[in-house]
C-alpha cells in the first residue's frame, strides 16, 4: 500500500481525534489506514457514538454509520467491525483485508492479557510510552493469568523498564529490570538493570564491584558510546558538522535549525501525550 492517502470520500475540514495516537484523521480513507496500521492499538472501543456521528456529519457517510451503529448495538466484535469499514471504503485489496482479518483471528486465539501485552508493546514501538505503561501496570497489576508462564510477567516488567528508561526515569527502570530477572531469569533483564544504575548514578568503571557481568555490562555501554556518531539518529548532527567544516556556515545554521526544529516537535508532541 503506497505511503500516500488519495482520498476519494469527502474530506472534512473538522478532524476527529484518535486519542490512542494523538492524531487527527479528516477522511475514510485516512480512517482506514490508521485502522491497518495500527490492528494491535485497536480494540471495540474503537466504535463509540463520537465516531458514528462524525462518519455520519462530517464524512457524508449515513449509509457505513448506520451500519456500525448496528453493529455497536449488537457488541460486534473487533474483526466484523474492522471488515466492515474497509470493505465499504475500498480503500484496501480484498486480498489486504483478507490478511488483516487472519492477523486479528489470531488475536483472538489469545487471551485478554497476552493481547494487552501486544497492545502495550506497540505503545512501546511508537514512543507512547505513558500508555505502554498505563497497560503493563494494568497486566502486573491486576489479577494474574495462571495459565500464563511467570517468565511472562518477567518479560512485561522488562518492557516497562524499558519504557521508563527512554523517558530517562532509570530509577524506575532499574527496578523493572532488576523484578523481571527475578521472574524470567533472563540475563538481559539483569545487563539492563545494571545499565540503569549506570545511568542513574553516573557510575564509572573504577567504581565498579568486582562482578564480571556489570564490569562486561559498562564495557559495552562504553563501546556503544564510542560509535553512537554511527548511529541513524545522530546522523544529521553529523552532517550538520560536516557542513561547518566544510565552510558552508549558512547551510550549517540552516541544518542546525532544522534539527533543533525537529527535537521540538518531538518534545511538544510528547508533552502532549503526556498532559492528555
Amino acid at each position: 500500500m503506497a505511503g500516500v492517502i488519495l482520498s476519494r470520500s469527502k474530506y472534512s475540514d473538522k478532524p476527529y481525534y484518535i486519542s490512542n495516537m494523538s492524531i487527527n484523521i479528516y477522511s475514510m480513507e485516512e480512517l482506514c489506514y490508521y485502522i491497518y496500521n495500527n490492528i494491535y492499538l485497536i480494540g471495540t472501543d474503537l466504535l463509540e457514538p463520537g465516531l458514528i456521528s462524525y462518519i455520519e456529519s462530517e464524512l457524508g457517510e449515513p449509509e457505513l454509520a448506520e451500519q456500525l451503529e448496528f453493529l455497536m448495538t449488537q457488541n460486534a466484535g473487533l474483526s466484523e467491525i474492522v471488515m466492515t469499514i474497509l470493505r465499504y471504503v475500498d480503500y484496501y485489496s480484498e486480498q489486504e483485508i483478507q490478511e488483516l482479518k487472519e492477523t486479528i483471528d489470531n488475536l483472538d486465539l489469545q487471551n485478554a492479557t497476552e493481547r494487552l501485552k501486544l497492545r502495550a508493546d506497540n505503545f512501546l514501538n511508537n514512543k507512547r510510552y505513558y500508555s505502554a505503561i498505563h497497560n503493563y501496570e494494568i497486566i502486573l497489576y491486576g489479577k494474574a493469568d495462571r495459565s500464563l508462564p511467570i517468565s511472562f510477567y518477567g518479560d512485561v516488567w522488562h518492557n516497562m523498564g524499558v519504557a521508563y528508561g527512554r523517558m530517562f526515569y532509570y530509577k524506575d527502570a532499574e527496578i523493572c529490570f532488576n523484578t523481571a530477572y527475578e521472574l524470567n531469569n533472563n540475563e538481559n533483564s539483569l545487563k539492563a538493570a545494571h545499565v540503569a544504575r549506570c545511568m542513574d548514578q553516573k557510575v564509572t568503571v573504577n567504581d565498579m564491584e568486582e562482578d564480571e557481568l556489570t564490569y562486561v555490562t559498562y564495557r559495552e555501554i562504553e563501546t556503544l558510546m564510542d560509535h553512537v556518531v554511527d548511529e541513524p539518529e545522530y546522523m544529521p548532527v553529523r552532517a550538520a558538522f560536516e557542513l561547518k567544516n566544510e565552510g558552508r556556515v549558512s547551510e550549517y545554521y540552516q541544518s542546525v535549525d532544522n534539527i533543533l526544529a525537529a527535537w521540538k516537535a518531538e518534545y511538544r508532541n510528547f508533552m502532549k501525550l503526556l498532559w492528555r
